[in-house]
């Protein structure tokens, strides 16, 4: 089988970039997870064609060994070997390519949810994580008033989310104000279920 090396490297060149800006552009393209795996698929693919190609070089080399003497059987094994560091480059250069994938995955789930958005969109995310407390509470206020013995964080939280509605833009209050709500909420939660789960 045989390999261009320049063809191959551009081949896995576009197929990696492509796979990386699908990552970084994943809440954009619904269809990243689609070419994330077609890459993925043809990069093994490509693996395994030249793992391939360097087992044919070596059993072809083995051959020649056998059925060549002197300076053919020299010239024969610096073909062989050229080939074979072709190929051995290769596949380092495509592991080290497949990495990029690694690495934007990973920087990906480590990327907070407020990274890259602007002021308007913070305000929407904002919004959108007090609608939700609001409505998580509502829910539970009633089974939380009863099992907890006293409705003094419940009454907290009620108030910290009022004051969260009238704040104009997100700001290092509104947001500390936010994740007391969450500690707050959760930590009810939490303790009314193993409450329920003592009786």
């Amino acid at each position: 089988m045989s390999i261009n090396e320049t063809a191959t490297k551009q081949q896995v060149t576009r197929l990696v970039n492509s796979a990386v800006m699908a990552i970084k552009n994943k809440d954009k393209n619904p269809n990243w997870n689609q070419i994330l795996a077609s890459t993925s698929d043809q990069l093994t693919l490509i693996s395994r064609n030249l793992n391939t190609a360097k087992q044919n070089v070596q059993h072809f080399g083995k051959a020649m060994a056998t059925g060549t003497h002197g300076h053919n059987a020299f010239r024969v094994n610096q073909s062989i070997n050229s080939k074979l560091g072709t190929l051995s480059s290769l596949e380092t250069f495509l592991a080290k390519e497949w990495r990029k994938i690694v690495d934007a995955i990973n920087a990906d789930m480590r990327k907070l949810p407020t990274e890259g958005k602007n002021e308007v969109e913070l305000l929407d995310m904002l919004s959108g994580e007090i609608e939700s407390f609001d409505k998580l509470l509502k829910q539970n206020f009633s089974r939380l008033s009863k099992q907890l013995s006293s409705s003094h964080q419940t009454t907290i939280v009620q108030k910290d989310i009022s004051q969260l509605k009238t704040m104009p833009d997100v700001s290092a209050t509104s947001m500390l104000i936010l994740i007391s709500v969450g500690i707050r909420l959760f930590a009810m939660l939490v303790g009314a279920g193993k409450m329920s789960t003592n009786k």
